[in-house]
């Protein structure tokens, strides 16, 4: 998985296929669809490379886009969604006499905004007027304090912010999280280090803020001034920043206090103001980074107030350029994203525009992207499926010898309280306060913001909500929460290739059920043993239980150590085994609930490929991924998930339901002999 913010980890990355039909779902075909025979690679046989002969034609024919660093149907669909959210923005904006606080003229009023290039160019810096003239009119260090509150309404968290989410220690709280903010630059090794990347970033950064402040209409030679003073004090904070890594661990930035200690760790911060003005309750608190903080309280102190208003400016300039004028967003796009991100182009600004809509408004254009592309068949159809590997899961872990019985108990009230939440929130977010207009793109952009905060503040101090979805409905992604227990599977991750109502069920679960059943093992295997049913960390496994597993999954650590992506370059076996075990368990539990599902609801052959042959290619079209050398190299030296080829052909060759589907015989590069094949569950 790859952490999204200390509390959340994105679980899946699926997609839509591209696709600008409008509102309703093509018709169903006559026959149900199998396998995508033409990205066989019939040349090699299934027990010598599956991953070749499952999807090798494909990659053969379909070389990965110089933006990227691998490429599938499935990576293509992914990246691809956008389409979908398009035809849908692009449906409601052509209409303009929606009902005023309708999602429909929310959605289209907001899109014809940021779609009318020609309006934006000509406001250039206007829009930021209001909020420009407040930071010049500052005079004092109450005065900073003031525009930082501001700021913080408008996402713009700096030097500081607070947000609301889980409570590390208890994940039944939502408390605020104050967390540090005060850096332009990507970590405090860019400030710090005398590397030759490094100085060139601050450099090129340096050069960059003063651009950006002169585009807003500030002297060149005040704006270098400005960019210096900035830089300076930025890289005050960063010596009192901790490392990226550190900083993405929750557990090294959980410090709890009480909001008295928080007045004593940085007493120049008006606490009492800030969370009089943001309806914050004076409850305990986590602080992320206490040095930071302190820090941050000296220079209130005692930095000029004219160095915190340009300071100030800069940040909010930095925040608002991606959707200003055209000179601001390339500006921007420049430094950020091709500079330090790599990015061969910039997005289109339909792109640009769709991504908009989705940050902001994410439940808005999720209704309309769930009705074109979501009906409630494919709901019934997904319910169904994720039931089966429930009751799969269940009836394994009760067969499971090597578990405590005491354990296994616990895994199965686990496993039952786990909430998966289907395509969309039960219940909408009311967005029809939210003052919208067709002439004022920023203006939207801000009220989107101010409602994003609003709605988060809101949520602190009070039960963790369960519920509450961290992504749009009509996002590609889908995600996990170990703390809370709580999966949630988009209305945009569900699309072909990894969910397709049209398909046989053995394409469905060998695509989408291996992929759930693989993070269904993590809430209960050995990552999930480590927070309870109630969201705690706490270890609910025995020492037996670790010891037993310790010693059965070495097995695969032995194996993944013997896989290679060129000569002297091998997997650590040991750091992807937990990704390793839940890709083999993945498998078998998705292969029983199909096995379940066929005893009601039987599938055809088709194209010569039988239910479990078509269950098995069905994974290793999905994820059999092509992926860039280099990438792969990166990979291998710290991720805990194999490289593509070997999650397709590492699990397949410890399974002897494969081998079976196949023929294989005993010997094949595919089967692994019995004395070697690892079965840990």
């Amino acid at each position: 998985m790859s952490t999204a913010n200390p509390m959340m980890s994105i679980l899946l990355i699926g997609a839509a296929a591209f696709a600008t039909d409008g509102f309703s779902r093509a018709a169903a075909p006559a026959s149900l669809l199998g396998v995508r025979t033409e990205d066989l690679n019939k040349r090699v046989q299934a027990c010598s490379d599956f991953y070749e002969y499952a999807n090798g034609t494909w990659r053969a024919e379909n070389s990965i886009p110089a933006s990227l660093a691998r490429w599938s149907r499935r990576v293509a669909a992914h990246e691809s969604n956008w389409h979908r959210q398009e035809s849908v923005l692009d449906e409601v904006s052509r209409k303009h006499d929606w009902p005023k606080g309708s999602v429909e003229q929310l959605l289209g009023d907001h899109y014809g905004s940021c779609m009318n290039e020609a309006a934006v160019d000509a406001a250039g810096v206007a829009p930021l007027a209001a909020v420009l003239f407040e930071i010049d009119a500052v005079r004092n260090p109450a005065g900073v304090q003031r525009i930082i509150r501001r700021l913080h309404e408008l996402a713009v968290p700096v030097p500081f912010g607070v947000t609301g989410d889980i409570d590390y220690q208890d994940s039944r709280k939502f408390v605020a999280h104050i967390v540090a903010g005060g850096i332009g630059l990507p970590d405090r090794d860019y400030y710090l280090k005398d590397e030759t990347r490094f100085v060139d970033a601050r450099t090129r950064y340096r050069a960059h803020v003063a651009k950006t402040l002169t585009l807003s209409g500030v002297g060149p030679a005040q704006a270098g001034r400005a960019a210096s003073d900035i830089v300076a004090l930025e890289k005050r904070l960063a010596e009192a920043s901790l490392d990226s890594a550190t900083a993405a661990d929750a557990a090294a930035t959980d410090h709890i206090m009480s909001f008295a200690q928080l007045q004593q760790l940085a007493p120049h911060i008006d606490w009492e103001r800030y969370f009089e003005e943001a309806q914050l309750p004076r409850a305990d608190l986590s602080v992320a980074e206490p040095k930071f903080m302190r820090q941050l309280d000296q220079e209130l102190a005692k930095a000029p107030v004219e160095t915190w208003k340009v300071y100030l400016k800069w940040r909010l300039l930095d925040s608002a350029s991606p959707w200003l004028s055209r000179a601001f967003a390339e500006e921007s796009f420049g430094f950020r994203d091709q500079y330090l991100g790599k990015a061969a182009e910039m997005k289109s600004r339909t792109q640009r525009c769709v991504e908009s809509a989705d940050a902001l408004f994410g439940d808005a254009l999720g209704q309309k992207y769930v009705q074109a592309y979501f009906p409630p068949a494919s709901k019934a159809k997904v319910t169904q499926i994720v039931r089966n590997l429930q009751a799969a899961l269940k009836a394994q872990i009760a067969a499971v010898a090597w578990m405590e019985p005491a354990t296994k108990q616990k895994a199965i009230e686990k496993l039952a309280a786990t909430d998966i939440q289907i395509g969309y929130p039960d219940h909408w977010k009311d967005y029809s306060a939210v003052g919208i207009h067709r002439d004022t793109f920023w203006a939207n952009v801000a009220a989107g913001r101010k409602f994003n905060v609003e709605e988060n503040r809101r949520q602190i101090g009070k039960p963790t909500d369960r519920s509450f979805w961290r992504l749009s409905p009509a996002s590609p992604d889908s995600y996990i929460i170990l703390e809370i227990n709580s999966m949630v599977l988009t209305a945009g991750t569900l699309q072909p290739p990894f969910f397709n109502p049209d398909a046989t069920d053995a394409v469905n679960y060998g695509a989408m059920g291996i992929a759930i059943a693989h993070d269904l093992t993590h809430a209960i295997d050995a990552t999930g043993g480590a927070v309870d049913i109630s969201g705690q960390p706490k270890n609910w496994w025995t020492e037996k239980d670790h010891k037993e597993f310790e010693n059965r999954s070495q097995c695969l650590v032995d194996q993944f150590d013997g896989y290679f992506i060129e000569p002297g370059a091998h997997h650590d076996g040991k750091r992807v085994r937990d990704e390793t075990v839940a890709d083999l368990r993945g498998v078998r539990i998705a292969y029983l609930a199909l096995e379940r599902s066929m005893q009601t609801h039987p599938v055809p052959t088709l194209d010569g490929f039988t239910p479990e042959q078509q269950f098995f290619i069905s994974w290793g079209q999905t994820s059999g991924h092509a992926m860039r050398l280099e990438a792969q190299r990166q990979l291998i030296k710290g991720d805990p998930h194999p490289v593509p080829k070997f999650r397709v052909i590492g699990p397949f060759s410890d399974t002897p339901e494969f081998q079976k589907a196949f023929s294989c015989p005993a010997g094949a590069p595919m089967v692994r002999p019995a004395e070697k094949r690892c079965v840990i569950w």
